[in-house]
């Protein structure tokens, strides 16, 4: 048995919704890893045999993913919670995590497979005897990434997935193991966690009894708050309408991957094929001093064997030309241009000279079409964050030991490749002197702090150093108490006078 009928079966999981995209989801992950079996691997026939030959590759498709998820995520960016207990609670929760770099891979292998998926899990929960009640004092969070080829979406709408299983592939003592957790809503409206296990042998699946591996075969996480978060570039799927599943930065820009490739190898091979070329007739391959004996190296391609019956002076010749290799470093430039604009990155993002690959590190222009595309990327990536996010929070507060309140939640992304936020900073402050912002809305336009907290700053901030008009009014009260005091002494002075006037009449 395989997962997939396993879910088809029990939860009425449709295969045909990953078998109609696996055949561009394998072509995706050769790109990624850079090697693709009929275009890397290729013959060049030296007139005796066709020679295998390996193409050299830039490996364009892991290139432009992590330069788009350096761009959309980085230790720039920053969530932000309603108060500081909040925050301060959920800034241990990603250290424990690392949820930093797990949203920067997660950015990464979506843009270059087109879907993965993160799964929060809560272990090391006691489940008490009467069944009802659970011992969470000493549980801890989890949260792992998952690949397209374990997705299995079982229910899913314009605004994304909302039912779906997932696998993984584990190792117990040398065994292998397929884990199955399906996320399904109740009768009530929240999420239900099934759990299965399956042992693996060569490929087939036997389902083991429950709670085997300790794990609760059925988990009611109590709430709507989804446990899982679908991460998927904002990017219109052409190939298969209403498909859950999203495509990758360079799914219509396969070709120009390939003419990439064959100009960088034609640089890698410019020395050996510019070089001196011999020709050869069949006779000079080989020789006779009683065994026969190979004369050339029949894998060399600089040796070319002539046909059969090539006249005496044709025996061999030799042909040699100038280097190239501006003009196909040149050609490559133009092609990497053509790709890089095809990605979303517009023009001049990426140059080869020869030796390196270089991007374009320049702060770049709010009208540009890298401006552009990743705004456009931010909308869906920060709903799978905010999705991601709450999951973690939720599930860190209700079977944990913290308490995080998510409501007002900023999520706010890395503009320093678009805006000098130093410029940014200087013009806000401007705008607060004019009266045209106020000081919060400059914390939380700068600082992407919540307004609760950017008032709570800056009450911090006037307590420890208050402003000249705060200390002039101080002072101005001081005098006037100190005139209130002395307007009191005289009067008290006056008062005792009057009384012993009175005393003596």
């Amino acid at each position: 048995m395989k997962l997939e009928d396993f879910l088809a079966k029990t939860y009425g999981y449709n295969p045909q919704v990953k078998d109609d995209i696996k055949t561009y989801i394998e072509q995706w992950k050769s790109w990624y890893r850079g090697n693709v079996r009929n275009f890397h691997n290729y013959y060049i026939y030296n007139g005796n045999k066709k020679i295998k030959q390996q193409r050299f590759t830039m490996n364009m498709a892991k290139e432009i993913s992590e330069d788009w998820s350096d761009i959309l995520w980085s230790e720039k960016c920053k969530i932000s919670m309603k108060n500081e207990a909040s925050q301060k609670q959920f800034d241990e929760l990603v250290n424990d995590l690392d949820l930093y770099v797990l949203i920067n891979q997660s950015i990464e292998k979506s843009g270059a497979l087109g879907t993965c998926a993160t799964v929060t899990s809560v272990y090391d929960i006691i489940e008490n005897q009467d069944g009802m009640t659970l011992d969470v004092s000493e549980a801890k969070t989890r949260t792992d990434i998952v690949d397209v080829d374990w997705v299995y979406p079982l229910t899913w709408n314009y605004k994304g997935i909302t039912e779906c299983a997932f696998g993984s592939v584990e190792y117990y003592a040398g065994q292998k193991y397929v884990v199955c957790s399906v996320h399904k809503l109740n009768d009530k409206g929240n999420y239900v966690i099934y759990n299965h296990l399956f042992k693996d042998s060569n490929g087939s699946l036997l389902e083991i009894s429950n709670g085997q591996d300790g794990t609760m075969q059925e988990f009611d996480t109590q709430s709507n708050i989804k446990w899982f978060s679908v991460f998927k570039p904002l990017l219109t799927n052409n190939l298969f309408n209403n498909s859950p599943f999203g495509i990758p930065h360079y799914a219509n820009a396969i070709d120009n991957l390939k003419i990439v490739d064959i100009d960088f190898d034609a640089i890698k091979h410019e020395v050996n094929t510019g070089r001196r070329r011999i020709f050869a007739s069949a006779e000079m391959f080989n020789y006779d001093d009683g065994t026969q004996k190979l004369t050339f190296d029949p894998n060399d391609v600089g040796i070319y064997q002539l046909p059969k019956g090539a006249n005496s002076s044709d025996m061999i010749q030799s042909e040699s030309s100038d280097f190239r290799t501006s003009s196909l470093i040149e050609t490559l430039n133009n092609q990497l241009n053509i790709l890089g604009n095809k990605v979303g990155f517009g023009e001049n993002h990426y140059h080869f000279d020869g030796v390196n690959l270089t991007t374009a590190t320049a702060v770049v222009s709010s009208n540009s079409k890298l401006f552009r595309r990743k705004k456009k990327l931010e909308i869906g990536y920060k709903s799978a964050i905010y999705d991601l996010v709450n999951a973690i929070c939720y599930a860190s507060s209700k079977f944990g030991k913290y308490n995080i309140d998510t409501a007002d939640m900023v999520i706010q992304f890395d503009d320093s490749i678009i805006e000098d936020k130093e410029a940014e900073s200087v013009r806000a402050s401007r705008e607060v002197s004019q009266g045209l912002i106020s000081k919060i809305e400059y914390r939380m336009r700068i600082f992407g702090e919540t307004e609760e907290i950017a008032k709570k700053k800056i009450e911090e901030i006037e307590e420890e150093t208050p402003s000249v008009d705060k200390l002039l009014d101080d002072e101005e009260d001081d005098t006037n108490n100190g005139k209130n005091k002395q307007k009191d002494k005289e009067d008290n002075k006056n008062d005792k006078k009057n009384k012993k006037n009175e005393e003596k009449e």
